[in-house]
């Protein structure tokens, strides 16, 4: 028989370098083979459902859904996570929804050729508000959706505050990177059928004058949606009313969400937007928020060459605008209610600054009265204090006449001298420095103003 032929360790070699050759090629291979999720989307609102298992008094307010407003959105692919902007902020495939301070992811995973995400985040170890936040997202060409569970538990005065939440939000493929645009002879706008609102999207209110309305109970923006071109500009409407539909003079504050157009884009505080000639096309997200809460207005950007047909296809009306108003529910008891708290306690603490500079005013003008009438009565009391001394003096002496009397103003102004004999002598008068009016020397006050009169000359 003959020998077996045996491979040699070069042949071996090369053969396996072959093989893992072809098997490196083969997973990326199936990866290439998927097409980018980058591209434009559209988010559905975000669901929020609360569980409450233990909340006591001390707990504070009980934890209820806030949401958040759904619209157009940007996803960019960068290798194997996700990066979203648009419909309210930005978000990453690779941290949670969840935005809780002190929370701090502490696993990761990314599988399924970018197709599956996991991401865990947990509260730091020494921090009595013991929190665990799960967001899971799983997506295929033209669907991606987001489930995130929080368990949220701590100890506040010996009550045990304890909850759990459930948070969904779906998005749909509108135009994948790199695709070419719709063609322009796209169905006739009669025959578009209008696209169904988000949760967070609703009719606008009536609103009505009051005189004197509550705290801010509601925002609301119109349109919820917008089609428009570079170099446009736009007017937003935002309306804030209290509980019972009341309008209020609040106003929003307006700023453009983050997104690859969000440095082409301005806004005022009027709520005008205005886009730069040079914008390119794509989602862009405006928002509008009062004491903490607000609302996102999705704005889609095209060229001139393309509006027709996408405004053919968008459900919007005629000048591109949609017949909802974006809304948010605003909670009692926050920022723009202490806004018109603290205008009626500066009206109040005006009240009671002049009510009490008037009531100071009335004390002075009083204690002048007094002085003034005790300065009389002490001016009366030295005329007759002298003058009887004057006289129980000339009695002694035999009558001498009023010139052996004292010299004093007292005695001065009792009497002539004696027998009418030379000039009479000169009374001396006072005077107001103040207002300049003239008074009898014995006057101590001015009449009008209280001021201490003084000796004329």
């Amino acid at each position: 028989m003959g020998r077996p032929l045996l491979a040699s360790p070069a042949l071996l070699l090369a053969s396996f370098a072959s093989l893992a050759s072809l098997a490196s090629l083969a997973v990326p291979g199936a990866a290439q083979g998927q097409p980018t999720l980058s591209g434009a989307w559209t988010a559905s609102a975000l669901s929020e459902q609360w569980s409450v298992d233990a909340w006591g008094e001390a707990c504070g307010p009980r934890p209820r859904p806030q949401g958040a407003p759904g619209g157009a959105v940007q996803i960019q692919q960068h290798g194997s996570e996700l990066s979203i902007s648009g419909a309210g902020r930005s978000w990453s495939t690779a941290e949670c929804w969840e935005q809780m301070p002190g929370l701090a992811r502490s696993k990761h995973s990314a599988s399924g050729n970018a197709r599956s995400w996991q991401t865990r985040c947990t509260t730091p170890p020494n921090d009595p508000r013991r929190a665990v936040v799960t967001t899971t997202t799983q997506a295929t060409d033209t669907r991606i959706h987001m489930v995130e569970t929080g368990q949220y538990k701590f100890i506040i005065q010996d009550t045990t505050c304890s909850a759990s939440v459930t948070r969904t939000r779906s998005y749909t493929l509108v135009r994948r990177e790199g695709e070419a645009p719709p063609a322009a002879s796209a169905p006739p706008i009669a025959s578009a059928p209008p696209a169904a609102p988000a949760a967070s999207e609703k009719k606008p209110a009536a609103s009505r004058t009051c005189d004197a309305p509550g705290d801010p109970a509601r925002l609301e923006v119109t349109p919820s949606r917008k089609l428009m071109r570079p170099g446009e500009r736009f007017q937003f409407r935002a309306l804030v009313m209290d509980a019972a539909g009341c309008a209020l003079p609040t106003r929003p504050a307006w700023s453009i969400a983050s997104g690859p157009l969000a440095s082409a884009a301005t806004v005022d505080a009027t709520g005008a937007l205005s886009l730069g000639a040079d914008a390119g096309e794509g989602a862009l997200g405006l928002v509008a928020t009062v004491a903490g809460k607000g609302v996102t207005v999705a704005i889609e950007v095209t060229s001139p060459d393309r509006y027709d047909a996408l405004l053919a296809t968008s459900g919007l009306n005629e000048a591109g605008e949609s017949d909802q108003a974006a809304v948010v529910v605003i909670a009692a008891g926050t920022i723009g209610g202490r806004t018109t708290s603290g205008e009626d306690l500066g009206r109040q603490r005006k009240n009671l600054f002049v009510a009490i500079v008037g009531g100071v005013a009335a004390c002075l003008g009083f204690a002048g009265l007094i002085l003034l009438r005790r300065g009389r009565r002490r001016a009366g009391g030295e005329l007759e204090g002298p003058a009887s001394t004057g006289g129980a003096v000339g009695g002694e002496r035999g009558g001498a006449g009023a010139e052996d009397a004292p010299a004093s103003t007292g005695a001065a102004l009792a009497a002539p001298a004696a027998g009418g004999a030379g000039p009479a002598p000169r009374v001396r008068g006072k005077i107001c420095p103040t207002c300049g009016e003239r008074y009898p020397g014995e006057a101590m006050f001015c009449g009008k103003d209280g001021t201490q009169l003084l000796l004329l000359n």
